[in-house]
């Protein structure tokens, strides 16, 4: 029911959006057809890095959020290596930072203030809606530390030496 364009879009979206590092959709394919899955894209099948090196990585790693955090730096390294210019890889490695270098009680309690901040926007409750969007914005205890951006570190030593 679903064609070979549509699943090699689904894996497109796993992998490079999603930056799921274990590759699921062959395997599924393969389950339900009993065939391999032969992705139409071109170089789609070229791993940066294989089984062996993530279960490595997922033992050296502290929790899933370290994890998260290693897979999606990694998989933006891989999407912009074939590149002939790296432009705007700063911005998306930073990106990985802020999605996945909390802690994972802070991750749960920033999904539950957007779940809430949903709820809110849905019963159309604007007092509450302006309360959950306060929170979010609110500044984190280290925010001087929020501010460091890859500019600035690359260019400290520089600043430094003035």
């Amino acid at each position: 029911m679903i064609t070979p364009e549509e699943l090699s879009e689904i894996r497109r979206i796993w992998l490079e959006e999603k930056h799921e590092f274990d590759d699921s959709l062959p395997r599924i394919y393969q389950e339900a057809t009993g065939e391999v899955f032969k992705d139409i894209r071109v170089g789609a099948d070229e791993k940066l890095l294989g089984n062996d090196e993530w279960e490595t990585l997922a033992e050296i790693c502290n929790d899933e959020m370290h994890l998260e955090l290693m897979s999606k730096l990694l998989d933006t390294e891989r999407q912009f290596y074939t590149r002939n210019r790296r432009l705007g890889i700063y911005d998306s490695l930073a990106k990985c930072f802020d999605t996945s270098s909390r802690s994972k009680e802070e991750a749960i309690a920033n999904a539950h203030q957007k779940h809430d901040l949903k709820t809110a926007a849905e019963q159309g409750d604007i007092a509450a809606v302006k309360e959950q969007v306060k929170q979010l914005n609110k500044p984190h205890k280290d925010a001087e530390e929020e501010l460091v951006s890859w500019g600035s570190i690359k260019f400290s030593t520089i600043q430094n030496k003035d």
